[in-house]
């Protein structure tokens, strides 16, 4: 082995295996006071649309906040306590969750998390239910990702497991980390992947640095010396990172203020941070406004559509403190999955650069199944430009627009407004 490439075992350090205290699981983050003037739609949480399910219960497991529930809803039985996860869709259509978990009646309740087993469960819906197919093997905090060639990784605390589908069989193995003489941001756990351009893969650790690998099994570089997240106060954890057309988007979890905060970039190196939580305790409501408010919401994964735009989140929750989840109790944890809007898609028809000279600014909204731009959108309520300014209902607004075929084409006002076209050119929004 190449001497620059040193193997590292990283060492698990997790914030729910610190012994605190109950008090020590909230704290009181301030928001900064231009967060009370972002419009709705302003912020990432107000994507979450309302929960999707059929079987509402209140005979299960769980403190009076989350009851009742859709029992149908990610994935939950009575013996097992889960946590973390992502989704893949099967060539055959189906839905495949990799998550974790143990046994809900095991000794030290919650704190049995070390000894987790990964699931491989199945659905027909995006949504759920899921059921338990087979097991991957022991390990915690999956995330599964596709390899070019086809092949299946699911990556948990220490290694990897990989096999030919999603079926298995899988074999064990653990990446190769090369700092790259850098000093490695607070310990290699709780990664998170996206599929770069060239089909290489980014990842970014616990600690918020970031890190590329030719194949996505070849040895990490870590390319950064500083953490990618939100230059502010917070016990930060629980990345989780995906590429669309454009550009990178992030969000990152402060498990102690619980708050999570989303941020985006062109190069998945230099991020931009956009006002207002990402997420925050209470997103989980139901159609008639029911909330099921689970205590926590971590280790939060996302499902992207074939145009690279999140349709779902789904989040391990539990019912209430960690340290309050004991063996054989009413106590337990679960998956979720909670529906996002669909961004618009969007192209910008300017062939030359825009910047704060150019007079007019040309925008494709394009049609789609369900979706009619010319008859679903309020036209003259839209906002095209920088997030600093539509997310505050400002921005460059609309002078002309026509139809084209189903496609819609708007003409904004240009000349002297403030445009993030780099960064991205999709924000728009209606007012």
């Amino acid at each position: 082995m190449n001497e620059r490439i040193r193997r590292i075992t990283s060492i698990a350090i997790v914030a729910c295996a610190t012994a605190l205290s109950a008090s020590a699981q909230i704290t009181d983050r301030p928001r900064p006071a231009e967060w009370d003037k972002l419009i709705p739609g302003g912020k990432y949480v107000d994507r979450f649309e309302a929960m999707q399910g059929n079987k509402l219960s209140d005979k299960v497991w769980g403190a009076q906040e989350v009851l009742p529930r859709f029992v149908d809803n990610g994935i939950e039985h009575p013996d097992i306590s889960f946590w973390g996860g992502n989704i893949l869709k099967g060539k055959e259509g189906k839905y495949h969750l990799f998550v974790c978990g143990w046994p809900e009646n095991a000794e030290k309740g919650h704190m049995e998390w070390p000894n987790s087993t990964v699931y491989h469960a199945v659905s027909k819906q995006l949504h759920g239910p899921y059921t338990i197919q087979d097991t991957v093997g022991k390990g915690h905090n999956p995330e599964a990702f596709t390899l070019t060639d086809g092949r299946i990784v699911v990556y948990v605390i220490n290694g990897y497991y990989i096999a030919n589908s999603m079926n298995g069989p899988w074999e064990f193995k653990q990446f190769d980390f090369n700092p790259r003489d850098r000093k490695i941001i607070e310990g290699l756990s709780n990664l998170t992947f996206a599929r770069r351009q060239d089909g290489s893969r980014l990842m970014i650790c616990r600690g918020g640095g970031v890190w590329i690998s030719r194949t996505g099994t070849s040895p990490y570089n870590q390319i950064t010396e500083k953490r990618a997240y939100p230059d502010v106060e917070g016990e930060f954890e629980d990345p989780v990172v995906w590429r669309d057309s454009l550009q990178y988007h992030l969000i990152v979890n402060d498990w102690l203020g619980r708050i999570a905060f989303y941020q985006r970039s062109p190069d998945g190196v230099h991020w931009v941070t956009e006002q207002g939580e990402a997420y925050v305790p209470g997103i989980s409501r139901h159609k008639d406004g029911k909330v099921e408010n689970w205590f926590k919401y971590e280790r939060a994964k996302v499902y992207q559509d074939k145009e690279g735009r999140p349709i779902q989140m789904n989040f391990a929750v539990i019912d209430t403190i960690k340290w309050e989840d004991h063996g054989n109790d009413r106590h337990s944890s679960k998956n979720i999955c909670i529906p996002l809007k669909k961004d618009l898609l969007l192209s910008v028809l300017n062939t030359v650069p825009i910047d704060a000279s150019t007079p007019t600014i040309e925008v494709r909204i394009a049609a789609e199944k369900g979706f009619n731009p010319s008859r679903q959108l309020d036209i003259p309520s839209l906002r095209f430009g920088s997030f600093n300014e539509v997310n505050f209902g400002r921005g460059c607004k609309p002078l002309s627009w026509k139809k084209e075929g189903k496609d819609l084409i708007v003409t904004f006002e240009g000349k002297g407004r403030r445009i993030c076209h780099r960064l991205r050119p999709s924000a728009l929004y209606q007012l």
